[in-house]
């Protein structure tokens, strides 16, 4: 029986350590590609930055990724750069900027874009419920669910 014990232990160890370093390799490889200007590996690195997939957490090195994504176009990246700037994570705190990142995503049809400056025209911060409203359809008619349980809030604020 303990033998059994050690035997399941070792292919635990076993696998988790495969994971890791299947986890690096797959790091480096975006790193790579992102270091040559690949927006999406610039992106995806950001993301594992952030996380810590297959890498230490740095939110300041996702925050770096991120923009070299954003500044390419990339709309997810510019929605995540966004929500960094307006949560402070990884650069100091910025609304400014971070809707301006949020909206630069949401044009062009991003939908968690679209939704999260449909909250923030809908905070008390902005309070223009009829651009909140007009975000928060647009992130709907998106497919992003999230959305209709916001645009019945927006509503009631309405009326």
């Amino acid at each position: 029986m303990a033998a059994m014990k050690y035997f399941v232990l070792f292919i635990t160890l076993l696998v988790s350590t495969a994971g890791f370093a299947g986890g690096e390799l797959a790091f480096e490889r975006k790193l790579e590609a992102a270091e040559k200007g690949d927006a999406e590996a610039q992106y995806n690195v950001g993301y594992r930055y952030e996380k810590g997939r297959g890498v230490d957490s740095d939110d300041e090195l996702a925050v770096e990724w991120y923009l070299k994504a954003a500044e390419q176009g990339l709309d997810k990246a510019q929605y995540k750069l966004g929500r960094c700037y307006l949560q402070g994570k990884g650069v100091d705190r910025n609304f400014a900027d971070g809707e301006a990142w949020l909206e630069k995503a949401a044009e062009q049809g991003y939908p968690p874009a679209q939704y999260q400056l449909g909250k923030l025209y809908a905070s008390k911060r902005k309070g223009d419920y009829r651009q909140a409203l007009s975000w928060l359809q647009k992130a709907q008619e998106g497919g992003y669910e999230p959305a209709i349980s916001e645009i019945r809030k927006v509503k009631r604020k309405l009326n």
